[in-house]
């Protein structure tokens, strides 16, 4: 157990402060899921800070597929001295979809990341039958709530992407933040890729591809790889070590970043989440080099962190 300013947070592989801090003191975590959310989860914003400062991440980046987070974010990193806390906007039906006076506005709020629809992404749709992950319960059912099943795509019937997705990317350029495939197909995400490449988008992750419902073939992932993406690979989306450690040396450790997208209660303390996945990697001939550039190094680059 760790104690940090009275809260009390169950880290179950059950180690000593010293040894969290040895593993994971620097990390930066770009995908984690806290509450206030609608789904539930293990910690909120300030319990999971409190913690992380304690071992000494050096920031993380807090996500929900349905609200803003930067402004809370700002009010987060208010009340910590050496741990950064970072926000950005998912571009579900929850804020108008691929809208970009709402990517604007998450900009002005300090956003570091931009999601392409995830939870209403017509590919997801079309995996799951609805904008939900099965594995989510939320805090709360109305009764007169009917299945959201709103299916977005980011190119047109013709196969183009759409004018608002090419405005959102132009956003996104001019602030140099991170863009987030999200749940998109993999057609989708090369036309993103090429789009996001031509008007000057220097930060490109791809989201989770072991995820069941956005898994990209490892020849792919080396392709966008080359056309300057990083693969996002998370915690809790679902993946083979061994598999995953091959995917990282074929595409390469520089093109590369270890995130937890970790929250969901089942799984775990989110920081636990890390570092599970970082000892399956070391079994797997992942070097502690390789390792802190993937959790560590890229992220902060990504995020603009100076050194």
């Amino acid at each position: 157990w760790i104690i940090v300013m009275g809260y009390s947070a169950s880290l179950s592989l059950s180690r000593t402060l010293e040894e969290y801090k040895k593993a994971l003191e620097g990390v930066v975590d770009l995908h984690i899921h806290l509450a206030p959310d609608v789904a539930e989860r293990s910690n909120d914003d300030i319990e999971f800070a409190e913690v992380a400062e304690k071992i000494g991440y050096r920031a993380f980046l807090i996500k929900n597929h349905n609200l803003i987070t930067a402004d809370r974010a700002w009010l987060v990193s208010k009340l910590f001295k050496k741990v950064k806390v970072f926000g950005g906007i998912v571009l579900n039906s929850y804020v108008g979809g691929l809208n970009p006076e709402a990517v604007e506005t998450a900009i002005l709020l300090g956003a570091k990341q931009v999601w392409m629809p995830t939870l209403n992404a017509e590919n997801h749709v079309n995996y799951f039958g609805a904008a939900v992950l099965p594995t989510l319960k939320r805090v709360k059912e109305l009764k007169s709530k009917k299945p959201n099943t709103v299916k977005i795509s980011i190119l047109d019937q013709d196969g183009k992407l759409r004018e608002e997705v090419r405005e959102i990317l132009e956003l996104i350029a001019e602030a140099d933040i991170i863009l987030g495939t999200g749940h998109l197909s993999l057609n989708e995400t090369y036309t993103l890729v090429k789009e996001a490449n031509r008007v000057g988008v220097k930060k490109i992750l791809v989201t989770h591809p072991e995820f069941k419902a956005t898994k990209i073939p490892v020849d792919d992932q080396l392709k966008l790889a080359e056309l300057g993406a990083y693969m996002e690979h998370c915690a809790v989306a679902g993946y083979d070590p061994k598999e995953l450690a091959s995917n990282i040396k074929k595409v390469g450790v520089d093109r590369c970043v270890i995130s937890s997208d970790a929250g969901q209660p089942k799984k775990g303390h989110p920081i636990d989440v890390m570092l599970k996945m970082i000892m399956e990697l070391r079994e797997q001939g992942i070097t502690e080099d390789e390792i802190r550039l993937m959790t560590v190094e890229n992220p902060a680059r990504l995020l603009g962190l100076e050194d």
